[in-house]
């Protein structure tokens, strides 16, 4: 019998792991969480032990002694995670593994987190002539479902990456308030979905996981052959071993991950772009890592 893909994740994040990301699902206010179920409760004198980022300033200032914030914590929250399942997701990540195995991983690695802290998680993917969607639900049968959906669903047939309707269908269908995690590739989201990813922003905690596409010439493999999965047709080893071809590749690719960069940074989003399987669980935690240094600091 075939290991269930849950399995695979929960054995991949190992001990060492574990215990690392256990800290981004815990404590008051610093969660990986935070923002989507937490409520002002009252405040309090400031005991030693609290945390410094707590205390509310201007209370303080107001009473003379340190008063610091105090949170009922809902106890299930919801996530979301909106998949890209294009073809372009089909085709081979920067590590050599294939990228649809890398976002079943990141996917799997938000459920892993989620079920750690008993909360829910639903799926928004597919396509327009194909909607992918899946209630928030925290079981093992509900996560191998979701896991399998995202890797069933994307193939080289299926169809053409097509961010704006996407991110349009993750805002019609998920009204609820959610940790909202976009899974996608190295060209997406692209700057023109600048406002549909504002408008995310006004109801959901975004981040964004995007794995990076294998160098498209492979000109130090000539005896492979290079397709291209969105215009498929042979690169010839003329065009794969061209200076010229290879400046203007990464040239173009350099500007697309500035404007996307830069894009992404002016909304504030949180966001890492990795090379593939190999590298996405120990890539999420540090960008998980980096969230939660920021929320302390702010």
């Amino acid at each position: 019998m075939a290991t269930s893909l849950i399995t695979r994740v929960k054995a991949r994040v190992d001990l060492h792991t574990s215990n690392r990301a256990r800290g981004l699902i815990q404590g008051r206010g610093r969660s990986l969480f935070k923002g989507s179920g937490e409520d002002f409760d009252d405040l309090k004198y400031y005991q030693p032990g609290d945390k410094i980022s707590d205390i509310d300033w201007k209370a303080t200032a107001r009473s003379g002694e340190p008063l610091i914030r105090q949170f009922n914590e809902e106890r299930v929250r919801h996530l979301s995670i909106v998949a890209d399942t294009s073809s372009a997701m089909s085709a081979t990540a920067a590590d050599g593994t294939a990228k649809r195995d890398a976002a079943v991983m990141a996917a799997g690695f938000i459920c892993f987190l989620a079920q750690r802290s008993g909360d829910l998680v639903g799926l928004v993917g597919g396509s327009e002539r194909s909607p992918m969607q899946l209630p928030a639900r925290s079981s093992d049968g509900h996560l191998e479902l979701l896991l399998r959906s995202i890797q069933q669903g994307t193939t080289a047939s299926s169809p053409a990456p097509d961010s704006a309707w996407l991110l349009e269908r993750a805002f019609r269908v998920t009204s609820r308030s959610t940790l909202m995690t976009i899974i996608t590739d190295e060209a997406h989201p692209s700057v023109e979905d600048f406002a549909s990813l504002r408008r995310l922003t006004t109801r959901h905690d975004v981040l964004v996981v995007r794995i990076r596409d294998a160098d498209p010439l492979q000109a130090e493999a000539l005896e492979n052959d290079v397709v291209d999965i969105e215009d498929p047709r042979d690169l010839t080893s003329l065009a794969r071993t061209s200076k010229r071809v290879r400046r203007d590749v990464e040239n173009y690719r350099r500007a697309r991950e500035e404007g996307i960069t830069e894009m992404l940074d002016r909304l504030h989003l949180t966001h890492v772009i990795t090379e593939g399987e190999s590298t996405v669980v120990e890539d999420m935690i540090a960008m998980l890592r980096s969230r939660e240094y920021r929320h302390a600091r702010a």
